[in-house]
């Protein structure tokens, strides 16, 4: 099993526990589509360090 969580290392930022995934292989990548989580509006700028956030809309 496992969890998958965001970049803010925090105990909130978490996407999914406890899942049953195949083993992740290098070049592997895990999308969250239409999640809205990380939006300019919702993240918490300069957290931690992190560079100021970036919106695509596709």
């Amino acid at each position: 099993m496992v969890e998958i969580v965001g970049p803010l290392c925090t105990p909130l930022d978490v996407v999914g526990a406890k899942l049953a995934l195949p083993k992740a292989e290098v070049g592997d990548f895990i999308v969250v589509l239409q999640s809205g989580a990380y939006g300019a509006t919702a993240s918490p700028q300069k957290f931690l360090g992190h560079p100021e956030v970036v919106e695509l809309l596709l």
